[in-house]
């Protein structure tokens, strides 16, 4: 896969820099950060092939806000990641499924996986599964 622009928004630190670290490592560009609107700032201020969003996020919903760049930025890839909450996270990715997210990544991740669901929100693997697959 050549070397893609990568945004990340992810509410949690640590999971933010462990996920902006497998995104470099694996020969992307990476930009992380931590809130909606520092994600809208981003993407207004330089071109991104793709986003990976948290779902769950405190100040945002993240199947409107997954829709939301659905719409306005058509070329803009998404992949949604989920690890907690009151429901499965299997529940808030099938969601995300429904509401069109290129790639499904459900927390914890390793590179391999993390690598996965990028090609795969390419376009190089056509199969969406929710779940851990080894």
């Amino acid at each position: 896969m050549p070397a893609r622009n990568i945004l990340i928004a992810e509410d949690e630190e640590r999971v933010c820099a462990a996920t902006k670290l497998l995104v470099e490592v694996a020969g992307h560009q990476a930009m992380a950060v931590m809130d909606r609107h520092a994600a809208l700032r981003e993407l207004a201020a330089r071109p991104c092939d793709a986003v990976i969003i948290d779902m769950l996020m405190p100040e945002m919903d993240g199947v409107e806000w997954l829709n939301e760049l659905r719409h306005q930025h058509t070329l803009l890839r998404i992949s949604a990641i989920s690890g907690d909450g009151h429901i499965p996270k299997e529940s808030y990715l099938q969601i995300a499924h429904m509401s069109d997210a290129h790639a499904l990544l459900p927390r914890p991740f390793n590179r391999e996986q993390l690598e996965r669901a990028l090609s795969q929100a390419f376009g190089e693997n056509k199969t969406l599964k929710v779940g851990n697959s080894r």
